[in-house]
Parts: C-alpha cells; sequence; structure tokens
C-alpha cells in the first residue's frame, strides 16, 4: 500500500486486498500468521455484533491462546506483535499510539513496544471507522476477507476449528488458491488408498471413504503439489497431523507429541504408533522429502515426542 486508504469509498476488491495482502514476518520458512489470527479474530467480533475496537487487555489472551493453538511451536507467543505492527498495513489505528512511540523512542525496542508497557497503557485499537461501518454492513464482505486469510495462511482440515475458536459465525467455504487438482488422486494412488498412519481404506462403493491426500509442507506455506510432498491420511490423522499431534522423523518413524493425552481411544489411535514406520508408499515412488519433513517438525509439530521403546525415558534407564 502507497498510503492510507479512504474506506468509505474503496470498492470491496480493494477491502478484501488490503485485508489478504497485510504484510507478515517471514523468514526461511517460518510461519507467522499472527497478524491473520488478530484479523480474523476482530472480524469475529464484527459479525457477532461487537466493537470493531478492543482494548489490549481484551485481545491479549484470546489471541495468545489461538497463537498456541494454531501457531507454529514456540517456547513463547507474542499478542503484542500483530496488535502494535498490524498498523503500518493501514488498516488498524492505535490510541495513544503516539505516546507509545515515544516511551520506546531511542530504545533497542524501538520497534517492538514491551508488553508490560502495552498491559500498562492497555490502548484501545481496531479498525479505522469508515472500514469498520463497511464491514459491518455488509456481512458477506466479511465472509470473504475471512476465506481468503484462511485459504492464504492455514490448511483447510484447520479452518472449521479456528472459526470455532474465535467464535466466527459459521461461513460457508469457498475455492481459496488453486491446487492441482491431480495432487489428491497421485498420492492416493501411491499409498494404494490406505492410510499412512493407521491403514484405513475404507470405501463406499467406488469412493475413498475418510482418506485424504495431505500435504507435508502445507501448500499455503509453499509446499508443492508433488509426491515427495504428499501422504495419504484418513480424516482423523489427517487433522492430527495438520494439528501438530502427529508428526514425521527424518526415518520415516511417526512421532506423537507429548502434549496429546486422552483416554483409551487416544491410545488406540495415536499413542501406540509413536515410533512405528509410516506405511510407505509403492515402491519406486518417493517418500516425503526431509527438507519437508523438517519444515513440519519445525513449524507445526508440538514437540517434544513421546518416549517410545526404541527410546527409553532417561530417567527409567
Amino acid at each position: 500500500m502507497t498510503g492510507p486508504l479512504d474506506w468509505s469509498t474503496v470498492d470491496d476488491e480493494a477491502i478484501v486486498g488490503a485485508m489478504a495482502g497485510v504484510r507478515v514476518w517471514a523468514r526461511g520458512g517460518q510461519r507467522a500468521p499472527h497478524k491473520p489470527l488478530l484479523l480474523l479474530w476482530m472480524l469475529a467480533r464484527i459479525q457477532n455484533g461487537l466493537p470493531g475496537r478492543a482494548r489490549f487487555t481484551e485481545i491479549h489472551d484470546p489471541l495468545r491462546q489461538a497463537l498456541e493453538d494454531f501457531g507454529p511451536p514456540r517456547k513463547s507467543h507474542h499478542p503484542e506483535f500483530p496488535f502494535w505492527h498490524l498498523r503500518s498495513d493501514g488498516l488498524w489505528v492505535i490510541d495513544r499510539g503516539e505516546e507509545l512511540e515515544r516511551a520506546t523512542a531511542g530504545s533497542r525496542r524501538r520497534n517492538n513496544p514491551p508488553k508490560s508497557l502495552l498491559l500498562d497503557l492497555d490502548p484501545e485499537a481496531g479498525f479505522p471507522p469508515a472500514l469498520e461501518r463497511r464491514l459491518r454492513s455488509d456481512p458477506q464482505l466479511v465472509n470473504r476477507i475471512a476465506h481468503r486469510l484462511l485459504d492464504d495462511h492455514f490448511p483447510p482440515s484447520l479452518h472449521e476449528d479456528i472459526l470455532d475458536s474465535i467464535g466466527m459465525p459459521w461461513i460457508q467455504h469457498t475455492a481459496g488458491r488453486r491446487r492441482d487438482p491431480e495432487f489428491r488422486h497421485t498420492i492416493l494412488r501411491i499409498y494404494e488408498h490406505r492410510c499412512a498412519v493407521c491403514g484405513w481404506d475404507g470405501r463406499l462403493g467406488s469412493r475413498d471413504l475418510a482418506l485424504e491426500a495431505a500435504h507435508v509442507r502445507w501448500h499455503t506455506a509453499g509446499g508443492p503439489d508433488t509426491e515427495d510432498n504428499g501422504l495419504a491420511l484418513c480424516s482423523l490423522h489427517h487433522r492430527a497431523f495438520d494439528l501438530g499431534a502427529l508428526g514425521l522423523a527424518e526415518d520415516l518413524t511417526l512421532t506423537i507429541s507429548q502434549h496429546l493425552h486422552g483416554s483409551r481411544n487416544v491410545e488406540e489411535w495415536l499413542h501406540r504408533f509413536a515410533g512405528r514406520p509410516m506405511r510407505r508408499p509403492q515402491p519406486g515412488c518417493p517418500v516425503p522429502a526431509p527438507e519437508h519433513i523438517r519444515w513440519h517438525q519445525r513449524e507445526v509439530f508440538r514437540g517434544p515426542p513421546r518416549n517410545t521403546p526404541s527410546s527409553p525415558n532417561p530417567a527409567l534407564r
């Protein structure tokens, strides 16, 4: 964007483009969905009839939880970063912004006001008034923006979970970025129409039942529609893989997050696969490439992995 938009006169496409085009931090393939998650949370407020502005203390906890649930696995999460930096995209205004700038001027954290300062001053922020009026008057426009943010930053298997977590009224999904239509057929064929984790091969007549083609490195993160970036997974294991409960080691053994817990069904459907080799594709077909596996380990899997008989707990030796 070259300058602030006059939100009262721009057309819908410009609004969708401005929201979808927010600048996200990028380095070495790392995920940074902070701004998209904040925008989705604020759009959910609009759809629920709430103000399109909120104080930092109102935003902090739900945004931190969203980052923990749907962002990359990190030791800490920083809701203050998108709250502050989203204003550079021209669609976010912060009360007392100049006061915050003065308070951090000359410090080594000039570009990132410390969270303690934001909690202390507790500024209010949100959409410019003219933009809020446009969004509030057109729920379908809000839907379109939400679709774009979801399609551009998250795999389809997580969309409903994200919408539920932020309280967004259900919206019908629309087609997002184009994917190779042959990817699903190719992946299911080379894995012989069986889940690479549990071997599920159910069919309803001539159609596969609850069997899907998963990207190891997400399509939204630049993952290609190639055989060495795909896995055939049943619906349960696809969702677990995209949420980081299930992972893959470079030796093609399955990893299960220590954060996953539950009853006997969890043991049956997930825990028991820890340390087991994945079901490989047909001979002569490529297995997932190490670079895609490493991306998933770094950006999705919720480590550390559960101990297995081949890697016992050192405290028990």
